[in-house]
C-alpha cells in the first residue's frame, strides 16, 4: 500500500518512528542536494552539509508536531526550512564570533550573573545590562528551563553560553564540528524562549 506524505505524517504524529523515516528517506536527499554550494568556503572546514542535514533530522523528530500538512509538497518544503534555517543559524554565529561580537567572550563574573546575562541573550527580559534585575529568579527560572532542554542542548549551553568556553572546545566535548555546535545552541536558544516566555514572569525589576 503506497501512503501518502500526509498519511505518513499522521502515523508519524502518532510516534510511529518509522513513519518519519520513511519521509525523510523520501524527502531528505532533495533537500540535501538543495544545500549544495550554500556553505561559505571560509566555513567549510568547521561545517558540513552532513552536519546540516544532521540537524535538520533532529529538529524534525523533535517538532513534528508542530508541522501542519498544507498539500502536496508540503513536507519537503518544511524540511527544507528547516535545513536552510540551520545553515543560516550556523553561518551567522561564525560571521558574530568573527566581528569578535560572541556573547560568550564575555567572562561571566557569578553564576548568577552569567545566567541573568543569558536570559538578556535569548530575549528573555527588556533589561538593559545597566538595569537592576532579581538575580535569584532569574536563576531559578533559567535553571528551570534549561532542565526541560535535550541533554546536547543544555550542554552547548552550559558549556558556550554560561562557562564561557571556545566553541572548538564544546566541537570537541560532543564530537561534532564548530557549525553543528552553533546550530545546536541556536536551536537550543529558541527553544529556551518558547520555555520562558518574557522575563515579567519571573524577574522583577526596581
Amino acid at each position: 500500500m503506497v501512503l501518502s506524505d500526509n498519511d505518513l505524517v499522521l502515523q508519524a504524529a502518532t510516534g510511529d518512528e518509522r513513519a518519519l523515516a520513511r519521509l525523510l528517506e523520501e524527502h531528505g536527499p532533495a533537500v540535501r542536494a538543495g544545500m549544495a554550494g550554500r556553505i561559505p568556503r571560509r566555513w567549510q572546514a568547521a561545517l558540513s552539509i552532513e552536519d546540516v542535514m544532521q540537524q535538520t533530522y533532529i529538529d524534525a523528530f523533535a517538532d513534528l508536531d508542530r508541522f501542519v500538512p498544507n498539500g502536496p509538497g508540503s513536507f519537503a518544503a518544511w524540511l527544507n526550512s528547516l535545513a536552510r534555517c540551520n545553515l543560516r543559524d550556523a553561518v551567522k554565529m561564525f560571521e558574530t564570533d568573527k566581528r569578535g561580537k560572541g556573547h560568550h567572550r564575555l567572562e561571566p563574573r557569578t553564576p548568577e550573573e552569567s545566567f541573568v546575562d543569558l536570559c538578556e541573550l535569548v530575549g528573555a527580559t527588556d533589561s538593559t545590562p545597566s538595569r537592576k534585575v532579581a538575580r535569584a529568579e532569574a536563576c531559578t527560572a533559567l535553571r528551570w528551563a534549561l532542565q526541560q532542554l535535550p541533554e546536547s542542548y543544555r550542554r552547548v549551553v552550559q558549556r558556550y553560553d554560561l562557562d564561557a568556553c571556545p566553541v572548538e572546545e564544546v566541537a570537541r566535548e560532543l564530537n561534532r564540528r564548530p557549525g553543528a555546535v552553533y546550530m545546536i545552541r541556536a536551536r537550543a536558544h529558541r527553544r529556551l524562549r518558547e520555555i520562558m516566555g518574557r522575563a515579567s514572569h519571573y524577574l522583577s525589576t526596581d
